[in-house]
Order: C-alpha cells, then structure tokens, then sequence
C-alpha cells in the first residue's frame, strides 16, 4: 500500500480508537478493477473451490464495472487480521472513506454478538475447502463432482443459522457415542470411520427416531446419515460450514453497513479539507439513495434516530403515548445517545433492530412513507421482517428420515401466509432425492390448502 494511504490508515485507526471503538489489526491492499471483481465474486477470498457460480459473479461484477454501471468501493472479510481491499484509482478521498468504513465493520465484527462463535481463520480454510474439491475431481472426475456440487448448492441454505449459538441436550444415543478426534467435518468420515453396524438388531427392540427431534439442519444431516461417498458428505460439509460463516453477515446487513457508514461520517468529517467536502457530499449522496432497501440509507438514519431519541431522553412508553405536538416538553439532553448506539451494534441483528426502531414516525420524517400511506405501514413493515426471517429464505425442518418405516424422508414446511416458489420447490425436492436415494416429502400450503408435494 502507498505510504500516503498507510499514514491515513494509520491516523484514521488512532481517530476510531479514540471513539471507542475496537477491532484487531486490519490488513489493507490495493488491487485493480479485474481483481477486484474476482475477489468480490469469490465472497472477499482469493481462494475457492471451482466451480461455475464463481464465473459468473466475476463476469457481471466486471462488466458492471467496465460499463459505468458501478464500483466496488469496499470489501472487507472477517477474519484475524480483518483483511479489506481498496480499488485501485479511487481518488484519495474514496480510499479514505471506505478505510474509515472498513475499520467500523472490523469493530462490527468483533463485537455484535451473532459473530462471536464465528470462525476467524476462513482465509486458510477456504483455501483448504478448495483443495479438497480439487483433490476430489482428480480421484472421481471433474465432471461428477461438478454435478455433485451443482445439486448441493440448491440445498445449501436448508441450514440452521442458530446452530452454532445452541447447546442442546445430548440424547442417550449421542452419549454412548464413542470419543472422536476434533477435526474439520468435512475431514471426519476419514479420520473418525463410523463404527461397523450391528450384525442383528435386539429382539423387541424398537427403533430410535431419526433425527431425534425435528431439526432444520438438513444439509448437516445429510452429510452424516445419506447413503453417500465419504469426499459428497465431506463436500456437503465445506458447504454447511461456509454457509454458517456467511449467516451472520445475512442478519445484520442493515445495521453493519448502518454502522460503517455512520462512523466514516463522524471520523472523516473534521478532517474533510476544503476541497474535498463537495466531493464526499457526492459520495454520501450516491451511497444515501432512497433507491429501493438500501441497507446503508435504512441502517444509517434509524442509527441516527436511536441516538437523537437517547439524548433527549425520547424513549419510554410514557413518552411514546403523548400526542407528537405536547413531546418536546420531555426532551432533556441526556448524552445517552452514543451509548446506547453501542448497546444496539452489540446485541441486535436486523430483526429485532428494525422491529423495535423502525416506527411509523421515523419512516414519515424520513420520507419511506408518505401520509396518505400510513395506515398500511405496519403491513409493509411486516412484510420486511418476514423478509429478513431466516435470511429471506423459507423455513423447513426434517420431521422424520424414516417416514411410514420406508426410510423416506418428510419435512415441514413453517407455512405463515406466503406460499413457495413451486418450481423451486420441485427442484430441491429432486435433488434432495437424488442426495437420500429415496423418496422426499414436503407438508406444505398450496393454494390455502394443506398439500404434501414429493419427489418422485
């Protein structure tokens, strides 16, 4: 990096410490547009496993950027050393900015609680995830573990993104487990093989529920229960254990970019030159859009107005019942504002963020509602939650992996008003059957009625 960008990288970590914020060493570099959209294709990593997906995100960041459709300001991963890429040919102030942003996520990342079972060292183990696949195509094939990995990939999302912050109770079967070594799953059936089953099952005996309790970790149980090849489960599991690591950052888009750039502005603004100060309105401007959700425009200013209500002491159901001409009454600064910003980035994700902030006065001051549209704001507003419930994506759970004692698989989906996307829907289920090598069952609403859709 240029000794001028590693001065104001430096100056601006002393400003952020100095706010109170905190993060590990963060690792700036610069690189051109072409690896740029390489690494944003590849989800901040240099290093992935092949695979087609990849091509195509690198063609449509690229061509985006080639045709003035748009750039790629920041990209910063979560690690240990938070690693954060700078384009090449920004002006000095843009390198400014997204350094200032970067260092508010890396504060994000060390301290909002969804991150904290969160592995740090996915640098090396991606890279490890795409040396097994690479191994895997030169002992099986490329084109079969391509094919593999075109039918996982539909189910990489039928996870549960609770799992890594829940210690369940141990069933009896799973304390009579054998001690296994600690590895990386996808390691597991080579390092830990499972015991031989038993020749004969007890007379009387019946049989265990499997899973025992619904669970909607599908892909973690497929990965340990379908009739699969020891380098598929060890593929699925590459897939669940990255699918986990991206969850949190799914959860909280809203107030980690809120965040960032509420803390580029207040590190950046009295250090702005004269200058500079028409050109950061621009880019304010750009990144402030009210074009459709806009993660930084809606993080931001609700941010905004926690810490405007906290200082006035604007909170409260008492004060929240007055009528909105008699509050300015109540309104004593307090200087509880910033400090409650903190509480808020540590404990909140998107959900709850928005379900306790976001109210139908702050949405008519900030223009996301008009007022003729005001009586339907809580609809709307229910409506984006649901959006955001389970990372957008439907909730399904696995009921039984031994349905009518047939060895069939049955899942439920959580039905709450909005039905699935039944093309998709087939799709998963095929390819679900295709993983298990029987038949799959979904208990799920169609046209308002209570269906079972199987495959095949």
């Amino acid at each position: 990096m240029r000794k001028e960008l590693r001065l104001w990288a430096e100056r601006l970590a002393e400003r952020a410490r100095e706010a109170r914020l905190t993060f590990p060493p963060v690792l700036f570099e610069e690189v051109g547009p072409e690896e740029m959209a390489m690494l944003a294709a590849y989800g901040g990593f240099p290093r992935r496993y092949p695979h087609w997906r990849w091509g195509s995100e690198y063609l449509r960041y690229r061509e985006t950027y080639r045709y003035g459709l748009g750039r790629i300001y920041e990209l910063v991963v979560n690690t240990l050393p938070v690693q954060a890429y700078l384009l090449r040919g920004n002006t000095l102030l843009a390198q400014k900015v997204v350094m200032a942003h970067v260092y508010a996520h890396a504060d994000f990342f060390q301290n909002n609680l969804a991150f904290k079972p969160i592995p740090k060292d996915m640098l090396s183990e991606m890279a490890h995830h795409a040396a097994y696949v690479e191994r895997a195509m030169e002992r099986h094939g490329a084109r079969s573990v391509e094919e593999f990995l075109d039918m996982a990939l539909s189910l990489e999302n039928l996870i549960d993104p609770h799992a890594p912050y829940v210690q369940r109770p141990l069933g009896e079967e799973e304390k009579e487990a054998p001690k296994r070594l600690p590895v990386r799953p996808y390691l597991d059936p080579y390092v830990n093989p499972p015991p031989e089953p038993p020749k004969e099952a007890e007379e009387g005996a019946s049989p265990k529920p499997l899973p025992p309790r619904p669970t909607r970790d599908i892909l973690g149980f497929l990965a340990q229960h379908a009739p699969l090849a020891p380098w598929q489960k060890g593929i699925l599991e590459i897939l669940r254990e990255e699918s986990l690591y991206f969850a949190p950052q799914a959860a909280t888009k809203i107030l980690n970019e809120g965040w960032a750039t509420y803390w580029h502005t207040k590190l950046l603004l009295p250090l702005l030159a004269p200058e500079e100060a028409v050109e950061f309105a621009e880019m304010q401007a750009n990144l402030l859009a009210p074009h459709g959700l806009n993660p930084y425009r809606l993080g931001y200013h609700l941010l905004k107005e926690v810490e405007e209500r906290w200082d006035k002491g604007r909170f409260g159901p008492e004060y929240e019942a007055l009528p909105l001409g008699e509050r300015l009454r109540y309104e004593r600064p307090t200087g509880e504002g910033r400090k409650k910003l903190f509480q808020v980035r540590t404990v909140y994700t998107d959900l709850n963020f928005l379900e306790e902030f976001l109210t139908p006065e702050f949405a008519l001051r900030r223009g996301l509602v008009s007022p003729e549209d005001l009586p339907r704001f809580a609809e709307a507003k229910k409506a984006l939650l649901f959006r955001l419930t389970n990372l957008g994506y439907p909730i399904v759970e696995l009921l039984d992996a031994n349905h009518q004692n047939r060895g069939e698989l049955l899942l439920a989906h959580a039905y709450e008003g909005v039905e699935l996307d039944l093309r998709k829907t087939k799709a998963v289920l095929e390819n679900l059957h295709r993983l298990w090598g029987r038949p799959v069952h979904l208990k799920t609403v169609v046209g308002g009625k209570e269906t079972l859709l199987s495959a095949p």
